[in-house]
């Protein structure tokens, strides 16, 4: 008869909220949908992101993870509308341009009619969907703001060309960039935002599946990590941003209506 192992500990039962490093901060990820929006605001968290399409039915701006390909958009929500309620609960606005340069003035407009201040903004966009122009016409428009985009194509580079890889990075700091986003679970990520952080780039670390992972992107000190936020064991309730239709759900009947 052999003795049984012990379970490795796990951070997620020695850390509690009240552990987590100030410095690092938090976006609530995929405000999309109404319920996912209630409970952010409802939560301690400062920043939240969302995902921003032109309605291509109607002149406005709305909040969708993927490609709008359905007619039906009455049920999405509006920026207009988000924007509103997260001045009114004093929380910071992380704005991922899905649609590309179009998206730029309207988007800008929004954040002047609410007064966000460029401490409070945080503009998000993938390299093939918004232009080394538009990239500057934000950085312009807020110089005090973080402008962000993902990343995670070069991680190879990290490995035999670094000074390629450092060039790169070079250049979108001349359009503006100040934050370099990483997949925490790349395969790339270990060497690659080692040399980030050699280099004295901020690093956003996305991609977190659940409480342990998240625990374990925040212990290594990036400038922000950005999660769904499907902790229940810390009383957070996130669905996720919608993409491909996927949201969390939980057994405890409280997560699945609105908080308060």
């Amino acid at each position: 008869m052999t003795d049984s192992q012990p379970s490795p500990t796990r951070l997620s039962d020695t850390m509690t909220r009240r552990d987590l490093p100030p410095q690092v901060q938090l976006v609530w990820h995929g405000l999309n949908d109404e319920l996912n929006v209630q409970h952010f605001l409802a939560s301690d968290i400062l920043w939240g992101e969302c995902d921003i399409h032109r309605d291509p039915r109607r002149d406005r701006l709305v909040l969708h993870h993927d490609e709008i390909t359905s007619a039906d958009t009455d049920a999405l929500l509006t920026l207009d509308s988000l924007l509103a309620r997260m001045r009114e609960h004093g929380k910071a606005a992380k704005l991922d341009l899905k649609g590309g340069d179009e998206l730029i003035e309207p988007t800008l407009a929004l954040v002047e009619r609410y007064g966000f201040s460029d401490d409070q903004l945080w503009f998000n966009a993938y390299l093939h969907r918004l232009s080394a122009s538009g990239f500057r016409r934000l950085a312009e428009a807020h110089p005090g703001a973080i402008l962000q985009a993902p990343v995670d194509f070069l991680g190879p580079l990290a490995y035999n060309l670094s000074d390629h890889l450092k060039a790169v990075l070079d250049t979108l700091r001349g359009w503006g960039m100040n934050r370099f986003s990483v997949n925490f679970l790349s395969e790339y990520r270990p060497l690659f935002y080692d040399l980030l952080l050699r280099w004295g780039l901020e690093v956003n670390l996305y991609g977190v599946i659940d409480l342990e992972t998240f625990l374990q992107a925040v212990l290594l000190l990036p400038r922000s990590v950005t999660a769904d936020f499907n902790f229940p064991q810390w009383g957070y309730y996130g669905r996720g941003s919608g993409e491909g239709g996927h949201y969390y759900t939980y057994d405890d009947q409280e997560s699945n209506a609105p908080p308060g």
